[in-house]
């Protein structure tokens, strides 16, 4: 039977309530989840009288599931994020929470593992677009279906916020997806300026006759949803089936990774998520060899406010890529006269101080 500490309920609403103005329904999912797990490792004890070794019991039990490092890593961080909140509201004293939060970490042989980089799989922006080709466009939910991956790849925008735009935030003429935190699930309720990614031509037409499409055939207006759940009607044997498309906005992300799961499938090659077209955008940056200024404005069409950001969580380099950009560091030809060679920063010293007498 589910036990429940009644005090630790009224606490846990509390910090759902301040967690809704910040994050999507799917991280503060995560995060319940990780203080759930907390509640059951500890016996339940109340939030307030948390102690020291309860945190350390909380993480030594963390370490032995059989999950990646990484996740280990998020359910202690998301736990010490909450005992954080519970000073900074005062509903626990700092004095007493300092040492609880301090042992809620991993070993520094587990920070490493979780935080060391593993290969990501994305698809190139040719493996996308012929994926697109083998999709059927017969009706409505095909047509929205081919559209739905063109635009993620397209706009790089996270599903969350793709799911809740609507028509009107497409802006074909300007070339542009306008996320406005008002009306689109954006991360951090952040406003993103977003101009459609060169990705080719026959993406832009996928997007643009999809478009046409609902407002001339289906008489959609910019305030319906631009990609609208599938209508269910029933069938003569009362049994449920897809009907066309509907005026409502998916509950969640999950039809969407459905649709690109089936359309990956269909085209032989294994599933690539929404997210993972974020990888694809930052390889593509580095195909196109930016100039500094170009690539600021790449990563801010991603949203990040930092470059850092857009270069560290979806810029790493395959180890293909990584061996051939070395390797071709053998070809280049040595400096052969003293000329050409770099100066370090001693000799530089030495030249100006000589010139200067």
């Amino acid at each position: 039977m589910t036990q429940i500490n009644p005090d630790n309920e009224r606490i846990r609403m509390a910090w759902i309530a301040e967690l809704e103005d910040e994050y999507a329904p799917s991280t503060i999912d995560q995060k319940l989840k990780s203080l759930d797990s907390y509640e059951q490792v500890t016996g339940f004890v109340s939030f307030t009288d948390v102690t020291r070794d309860h945190a350390k019991t909380f993480v030594a039990d963390v370490m032995a599931w059989k999950i990646s490092s990484a996740t280990r890593a998020s359910y202690v961080h998301h736990v010490k994020g909450f005992f954080e909140w519970m000073v900074m509201s005062e509903r626990i004293k700092g004095k007493q929470a300092r040492l609880p939060i301090k042992s809620l970490r991993l070993t520094r042989k587990g920070q490493r593992a979780a935080t060391s980089q593993r290969q990501v799989k994305r698809a190139s922006v040719l493996q996308i677009i012929d994926t697109l080709q083998t999709m059927p466009k017969s009706n409505a939910i095909e047509r929205r279906n081919r559209a739905l991956i063109a635009a993620t790849l397209l706009s790089g925008a996270r599903d969350g916020a793709i799911i809740s735009m609507n028509v009107g935030h497409v802006d074909l003429i300007g070339k542009e997806f306008n996320q406005h935190p008002d009306e689109v699930n954006t991360k951090a309720s952040k406003l993103i300026h977003t101009w459609f990614y060169p990705v080719g031509d026959e993406i832009i037409e996928e997007v643009t006759d999809y478009i046409t499409y609902l407002k001339t055939e289906l008489e959609f207006t910019d305030t319906d949803p631009l990609f609208p759940a599938t209508n269910q009607s029933q069938d003569e044997n009362d049994r449920f089936i897809a009907d066309g498309l509907s005026k409502r906005h998916w509950a969640s992300a999950q039809p969407m990774r459905e649709i690109f799961k089936a359309a990956f499938k269909a085209a032989n090659l294994p599933y690539y998520n929404p997210h993972s077209f974020r990888h694809t955008l930052m390889a593509l940056a580095y195909e196109l060899e930016l100039a500094p200024e170009a690539l600021k404005a790449w990563s801010q069409n991603m949203g990040h406010e930092k470059l850092d950001t857009s270069v560290n969580c979806y810029g790493k380099v395959s180890l293909d890529r990584q061996k051939k950009l070395i390797l071709e560091l053998h070809e280049r030809p040595h400096a052969e006269s003293d000329d050409d060679r770099v100066l370090t920063v001693g000799e530089m010293k030495r030249l100006l101080d000589e010139r200067l007498r």
